[in-house]
C-alpha cells in the first residue's frame, strides 16, 4: 500500500547490532512489521484492548501495560529506535500484555478489516508539521479518523493531545465531521508525561486535549 505523501520522514538509522537483529526477527510474540500485519483479529474480545499510535520512546505505553495487567496494549510506531526500546524492555521485564507494530499507522488501519475491537485509542503529540507547505503530511485527517472510528468499540474512547494550536483547530474540524460526541478540556488526565509533553510544558505552549466518547 503506497502513498505519495507520508506523515513522517525516515530517520537516519543509528541502531545497534543488537537492535537491528531484534527488528529483523519479525514476527515475534511482542512484535511484527506492518508488512506482516493482516488485521486485528488476534485480539481477545474478552479483554480491554488499547491502541497507542505514535508511542515515541514508549514511556506511556510501557507504564500503562505495567500498571494494567488485565488489559492488552497495541502500539504502532514508525521509528525504529522507539520500537527497539519497547521491545528490549518488554522482553527483559517479561511484559506480555503488549504487542508493537513497526510501521505507518495509516497503512495499518487501511489494511485492517477487523473492526470494533479497541476500547481506547491514544494519539499523543503527533508530528505537527508546522510549516504550511508540510501540513498535508499531518497524520490526523478526516479519512484517518473514519478508520479510527471503525476499530473503536461502542462506548470506546479516543484521546488526542497536541501542543500546536493550528493543528488543534484542524483536528477539531475533523472530529466534528466524524464523531457525534467529543469534548475539548484542559489536560487533567493522569497520564505519564511524555518526552514531547515535557518540551511543550517547558516552552509554555498550550496543550489541547480532545476526548471522543
Amino acid at each position: 500500500m503506497n502513498r505519495t505523501v507520508k506523515s513522517y520522514v525516515k530517520a537516519r538509522n543509528r541502531l545497534s547490532k543488537k537492535n537491528k537483529l531484534l527488528l529483523n526477527t519479525s514476527p515475534t510474540k511482542f512484535f511484527f512489521k506492518d508488512k506482516d500485519f493482516q488485521n486485528f483479529n488476534f485480539l481477545n474480545p474478552e479483554q480491554k484492548n488499547i491502541l497507542e499510535i505514535g508511542f515515541g520512546d514508549g514511556g506511556n505505553l510501557l507504564i500503562n501495560a505495567r500498571q494494567n495487567l488485565d488489559s492488552f496494549y497495541i502500539g504502532i510506531e514508525v521509528y525504529e529506535m522507539g520500537v527497539a526500546n519497547v521491545l528490549n524492555i518488554a522482553e527483559t521485564e517479561g511484559i506480555d500484555n503488549l504487542k508493537v507494530i513497526l510501521g505507518d499507522a495509516v497503512d495499518v488501519l487501511e489494511k485492517n478489516n477487523h473492526f470494533s475491537c479497541f476500547d481506547e485509542v491514544i494519539i499523543f503529540f503527533p508530528d505537527p508539521w508546522p510549516k504550511r507547505k508540510h501540513n498535508k503530511r499531518r497524520l490526523i485527517s478526516e479519512n484517518f479518523l473514519m478508520n479510527i472510528k471503525k476499530i473503536m468499540r461502542e462506548n470506546g474512547t479516543l484521546r488526542i493531545k497536541t501542543d500546536w494550536q493550528d493543528y488543534a483547530d484542524e483536528i477539531e474540524i475533523y472530529l466534528k465531521k466524524v464523531f457525534k460526541n467529543y469534548k475539548e478540556a484542559a489536560d487533567q488526565k493522569l497520564d505519564s508525561i511524555t518526552k514531547y509533553e515535557k518540551i511543550a510544558l517547558a516552552e509554555k505552549r498550550k496543550i489541547s486535549y480532545f476526548e471522543v466518547y
